[in-house]
């Protein structure tokens, strides 16, 4: 259900550029925090690679789906159960990443802040910090493309979603339905709502400075092509300046 499909595949994407995209902006270094992981595609993917991963999430039945897949797989990741709002390492990390729009899903911006700077402690001075947002266009457009949207069409799951967006608060809605195929050709229904918030990119860009990053933004980090106002998603590279 929702740790298959387009989810897992956005994951394998960015796990298969990864290398590229680590040489596109000449970043080096093997331990890595995979911050919202989720059901562990990305992790699992690069540690396949040679990458020492740590993966963390607040969903329990996420990080269930995570361990199940390094046990199939026999791939060495560690998976813990974190708010990323609250992490709590120290100069741990070479690179920490957070994809797929995890971090529209704080609503709040003293939360964004807050992780941001986590980030910072993580990692190693002159280590990077990678991630996604979906931009506040992006998610209005997405919000103009229904009444509904087909996620997900496949002989054993359907998936439609109805895109609300709140403009005065920049707050997209999703409310997701998904039916999926059980033994005896029944179908089982799931019903959930998610909420992500779309930050300007002056917001997120201080939110940055202020947890003391120094940082570049893009619409795509495999052509390094500059964010712009039409970009649906922004993509950032972000580095913890070594001390002096």
């Amino acid at each position: 259900m929702f740790h298959e499909g387009p989810y897992t595949m956005f994951s394998r994407r960015i796990a298969k550029n990864f290398t590229r995209i680590l040489e596109n902006f000449h970043i080096s270094g093997k331990k890595v925090l995979d911050v919202a992981c989720g059901e562990g595609t990305f992790a699992v993917e690069i540690a396949k690679q040679g990458f020492e991963v740590v993966g963390i999430d607040l969903s329990p039945e996420m990080l269930k789906f995570a361990v199940e897949r390094t046990e199939r797989e026999n791939v060495p990741v560690v998976f813990l159960e974190m708010d990323m709002k609250n992490l709590n390492f120290q100069e741990e990390f070479d690179i920490v990443t957070c994809w797929f729009d995890s971090l529209n899903y704080l609503l709040d911006y003293d939360d964004l802040k807050k992780t941001f700077k986590g980030v910072w402690n993580a990692l190693k001075p002159g280590g990077y910090f990678l991630f996604d947002m979906n931009t506040i266009y992006g998610l209005f457009m997405a919000s103009q493309e229904g009444p509904v949207y087909i996620q997900q069409d496949s002989s054993n799951v359907f998936e439609v979603q109805d895109i609300e967006f709140d403009l005065e608060d920049s707050i997209a809605t999703f409310y997701v339905t998904v039916f999926e195929r059980k033994e005896g050709n029944f179908w089982e229904r799931f019903d959930e709502i998610h909420r992500e918030r779309g930050y300007k990119i002056k917001e997120i860009a201080s939110a940055l400075r202020e947890a003391g990053f120094i940082f570049s933004f893009y619409d795509d980090l495999l052509n390094k092509s500059p964010v712009s106002d039409y970009s649906r998603r922004l993509w950032c590279v972000a580095r913890k300046e070594i001390e002096r």
